[in-house]
């Protein structure tokens, strides 16, 4: 009796080490895949590769941003498009994820980006944005945002 009870407890022990140790190497997993993500779209972005900006967004994405319309695939894409036309301004962006939360298909992240803006190469400002995006994994088994909320943080000096 005393035999069972030890090894029950053994196995009990190693399959809680087993599945804990899973849930960390998912979130670890989670963390290298989503980061990959947004560096990849960051570095599109910074060196104005249009349209390929866009392959990170649904076609049917919703887009809030605070203080501005909502907005579509199509209008989210034309504002990628026309300030990548401004020859003497450079937009450079960066990003810094918080949290990720990642359920089969779907995963939240909860990030914020940093806008550089430069004009004839002298920085202009420093726009800090906080956000939400949703992103949902297509039958391509690429991730694209289907929806995203931001929303500017005043500069305090």
């Amino acid at each position: 009796m005393y035999i069972f009870r030890l090894f029950y407890l053994l196995v009990i022990s190693l399959i809680s080490v087993s599945l804990t140790s899973n849930g960390y190497a998912s979130k670890a997993n989670d963390k290298v895949l989503f980061q990959e993500l947004f560096k990849s779209w960051t570095k599109t972005f910074n060196q104005k590769k249009y349209p390929e900006v866009c392959d990170l967004f649904s076609k049917s994405i919703v887009a809030d941003y605070q203080g501005s319309q909502r907005k579509n695939y199509s209008k989210l894409c034309f504002g990628f498009k026309k300030i990548f036309k401004e020859k003497n301004m450079v937009y450079h962006n960066n990003f810094k994820i918080h949290k990720i939360y990642h359920s089969n298909n779907l995963a939240a992240v909860r990030i914020t980006w940093y806008l550089d803006i430069y004009k004839n190469g002298a920085h202009v400002s420093t726009i800090q944005e906080e956000g939400l995006d949703i992103l949902q994994k297509q039958s391509n088994n690429q991730w694209q945002i289907v929806n995203f909320i931001a929303y500017p943080v005043s500069q305090q000096g």
